[in-house]
């Protein structure tokens, strides 16, 4: 990889040191936990997570964003989110942005009445007294779209690309007059699993998609997928939280968003990455020909 990550890729070892430089943090023997929409990288001598993406003006928001929110959150209710480290946030060096966290391995998985709790308690706190962004559906998959059809050998065909293309306007435009039950505030956006860490209590983290707008997106574990979570685990979500989610009509169009975006990580890994590269056509395939049954699995 270059020395800058400006073309949509991920950042990679280039700009883990100059970003570690920057920061003043110690990038030896750093090692990848995972690659999708960032790159993302255990530091084991400073005890920190480093995430990284590309400087663009979408990343640098989004990076300011999430540190601004979580630090005021845990100012609030230290019980929701879990802090980034000290310092002066976000980095920018090199073509990409990083910002820090402490390092907390998953050494379990959350149970379901747990995760429901701090989405509750999210959604209970009000909205900070600065600007957060509003809730912009599929702007990351437009972005990825954009950086695939510059590359010299696009991994989307020009039918593909199309298809996706009018998929993402109707279904912005059926979320632009969608009324929504439970109304809109500060959303994580990306609650699972993979996202709640054990510190001191349960917390939520990767806060990098926080924003104003409807609550169902954070209920989205608990709705019939491509990733085929049972259904005792996604009611225990719903009870535990008390919304119905699947009782309302709506419901669809929050998990075709959800599975739209999800493809924007992979457009910028195919290029580079052949099991991303198989993993996106097989969710494309599976999205044209209205394959509910196709079960993805995440890739890094």
């Amino acid at each position: 990889m270059s020395a800058t990550a400006t073309d949509g890729a991920l950042p990679g070892p280039d700009q883990l040191r100059a970003l570690c430089a920057e920061y003043g943090v110690d990038s030896a023997d750093a090692q990848l936990l995972h690659a999708r929409s960032n790159a993302v990288y255990l530091l084991p001598h400073d005890d920190l997570v480093i995430r990284m993406a590309p400087a663009t003006d979408l990343r640098r928001q989004r990076a300011r964003t999430t540190v601004m929110v979580t630090r005021w959150l845990a100012e609030q209710d230290p019980t929701i989110a879990l802090a980034p480290a000290g310092g002066d946030q976000p980095v920018e060096a090199a073509g990409a942005i990083a910002t820090f966290w402490p390092y907390r391995p998953a050494l379990e998985n959350p149970p379901m009445h747990e995760i429901a709790d701090l989405i509750r308690r999210l959604h209970n706190t009000p909205a900070p007294p600065f600007p957060v962004p509003p809730h912009e559906p599929l702007v990351r998959l437009r972005e990825a779209l954009a950086d695939d059809r510059a590359r010299d050998e696009p991994v989307l065909s020009e039918q593909d690309r199309r298809w996706l293309q009018n998929r993402a306007e109707h279904l912005v435009q059926t979320y632009d007059h969608t009324d929504w039950p439970l109304g809109k505030g500060l959303v994580h956006c990306d609650v699972h699993a993979e996202n709640v860490v054990f510190s001191d209590g349960w917390k939520l983290i990767d806060f990098d998609q926080v924003c104003l707008g409807p609550r169902e997106f954070d209920l989205v574990s608990a709705l019939p997928d491509h990733f085929h979570q049972s259904e005792a685990e996604r009611r225990a979500l719903l009870t535990a939280y008390g919304y119905d989610l699947l009782g309302w009509k709506g419901w669809v169009v929050v998990r075709d968003i959800i599975e739209m975006h999800s493809l924007s990580s992979y457009l910028r890994l195919a290029s580079t990455v052949p099991a991303a590269a198989t993993e996106l056509g097989h969710r494309v395939a599976s999205l044209r020909n209205g394959d509910r049954t196709a079960r993805w699995t995440a890739v890094s």
